[in-house]
């Protein structure tokens, strides 16, 4: 009776395990399904704002981390701007050149130049609201001090390039111009450089600019 009476208490024991764990499994598959429907809603929201710049714009800029450029190229980007109109032109921007050596940027510049127009470029680092620091000194000859300081570098040469591209048949016209990217790209501080005043927030937090 004992040696029963235990064994009908462990096949107790184990359905009510069995139980708690199947109520676990549909809480989970429910919590799932709740966030796959809020990312799903995010996707499509972050794909209509990406259309919509891809659409007003002349030139989309690509922002590149220096350190890892390919983790940050999005292939998909680069076709649908492509596919978008034969108008539209892409400049990639190998930004944050300042954290990796001067050779490994010239190579990079070298191999994504294979495919579209890329500038090297340091965003400002200055925390004033405006007349942030410019320096005129080419990439090329840019100093490791130069680098090291709060002072952008690059944005002439994609001043000049942009320039370029207003130019139809000798006639300066307005272009829109379009800035993505990934998160912590400097989207931001790519924009604030070019304008050298503080028209975007900044921040270590992805998506501190909507």
């Amino acid at each position: 009776m004992m040696k029963r009476r235990n064994l009908q208490t462990f096949q107790s024991d184990i359905l009510q395990r069995q139980r708690e764990f199947e109520l676990k499994e549909t809480e989970m598959q429910s919590l799932e399904k709740h966030v796959n429907f809020e990312n799903e809603n995010s996707r499509k929201a972050y794909y209509r704002e990406f259309k919509k710049v891809v659409e007003a714009s002349d030139v989309i800029l690509e922002v590149l981390d220096a350190r890892d450029p390919l983790g940050c190229r999005c292939p998909q980007v680069e076709q649908a701007v492509i596919q978008s109109g034969t108008n539209k032109r892409i400049v990639l921007v190998l930004n944050k050149i300042d954290l990796v050596s001067k050779e490994i940027v010239e190579k990079w510049i070298k191999y994504l130049r294979n495919e579209f127009p890329t500038v090297a470029f340091k965003a400002s680092t200055q925390q004033q609201t405006k007349n942030l620091k410019r320096s005129n000194v080419p990439v090329t000859k840019a100093t490791s001090e130069l680098l090291s300081s709060s002072a952008c570098i690059g944005a002439d040469c994609l001043m000049k390039l942009l320039g370029n591209y207003c130019r139809n048949q000798d006639i300066k016209t307005a272009i829109t111009v379009g800035v993505v990217g990934f998160p912590n790209v400097g989207k931001s501080s790519l924009i604030n450089s070019l304008k050298r005043a503080r028209a975007c927030n900044v921040g270590a937090t992805p998506g501190v600019t909507k």
